[in-house]
């Protein structure tokens, strides 16, 4: 009977032995997996800090290559006066700086002002647009910790066939948004016969396919060569035909403008493509022209 007594205790001493060594396996396994868990969570959290703050690096340097950017405005004081808009209110600020052309020299310059006025001063609709966009948050407490905020600034070159060509880029900085969004548009306005130039008059007739045959061409040549962002794109058809107007010209580039992520991300990249005139001058009206004899 003692013998069988002594064996069972036995028995209960090894199997709580067991009980206890496999607990702490268990709690041991537990552990390492907290641990190991911990440790993704905290390199995740770590690359997306990196990631964000790169981001930000590189939106920096776009923005700032586009506002650098030289142009003719040195040389167009007397004819190019530059005009600004400035309003502050509880939910928004607007701040357009745009291009006005000197009437005293001629009168039909007004022709160029009432259009820029009409489309880019309008400032009862953009209040009315932001005011919208505020009232679909349906959140109040969101809308008053922070404000929209609208600016215009403009680049203008000049050719020397007389006629300047002005992009508008308009910052757009949403409340509650990471980043900024940026639009381009382009205004050619013929300083001779006071019409304003749009793709049908500049290119010879036919010509969209090859034009935007050439864009993609130096779009994949970027990206191969590493001057353009690998993340950037080629232009859709559908895309090229929204924004085939908004170009400016010099004497040796002719520049598209794309707003934010239609070729590029928004970080990152870039919002122009530059084609030499010499790619293009085949496809240019003016250089086609054959003189009249006699």
């Amino acid at each position: 009977m003692k013998t069988l007594i002594a064996c069972l205790v036995l028995l209960n001493l090894i199997s709580c032995k067991n009980e206890a060594s496999t607990q702490n396996e268990i709690e041991q396994k537990e552990t390492e997996s907290h641990v190991e868990q911990k440790a993704k969570d905290t390199i995740s959290i770590f690359s997306e800090d990196n990631l964000e703050l790169n981001q930000e690096k590189t939106k920096a340097i776009k923005r700032e290559r586009l506002i650098t950017a030289e142009d003719d405005k040195p040389q167009l004081q007397e004819l190019v006066i530059s005009k600004r808009f400035f309003k502050e209110e509880d939910h928004y600020i607007l701040d357009y700086q745009y291009p006005y052309l000197n009437e005293k020299i001629n009168p039909k310059h007004s022709i160029f002002n009432d259009y820029i006025t009409e489309n880019y001063l309008n400032i009862e609709k953009t209040e009315n647009q932001i005011l919208e966009d505020k009232e679909l948050l349906c959140d109040t407490l969101k809308i008053n910790r922070f404000r929209d905020k609208r600016s215009i600034d403009y680049k203008i070159y000049n050719t020397k066939n007389n006629f300047i060509s002005v992009v508008l880029y308009k910052e757009n900085y949403y409340s509650g948004m990471l980043y900024s969004t940026y639009l381009f548009d382009c205004v050619n306005f013929d300083l001779k016969t006071y019409n304003f130039i749009y793709f049908d008059d500049f290119f010879e007739i036919g010509s969209e396919e090859e034009v935007f045959n050439t864009i993609n061409t130096i779009i994949k040549e970027g990206i191969g060569s590493g001057d353009l962002y690998y993340d950037c794109w080629e232009l859709s058809k559908g895309d090229f035909k929204a924004y085939k107007n908004n170009f400016v010209v010099n004497d040796d580039t002719v520049e598209f403008y794309f707003d934010d992520c239609v070729i590029c991300p928004s970080y990152t990249g870039t919002y122009s493509i530059e084609v030499p005139i010499k790619k293009i001058m085949h496809l240019i009206k003016k250089y086609n022209n054959t003189p009249k004899i006699g």
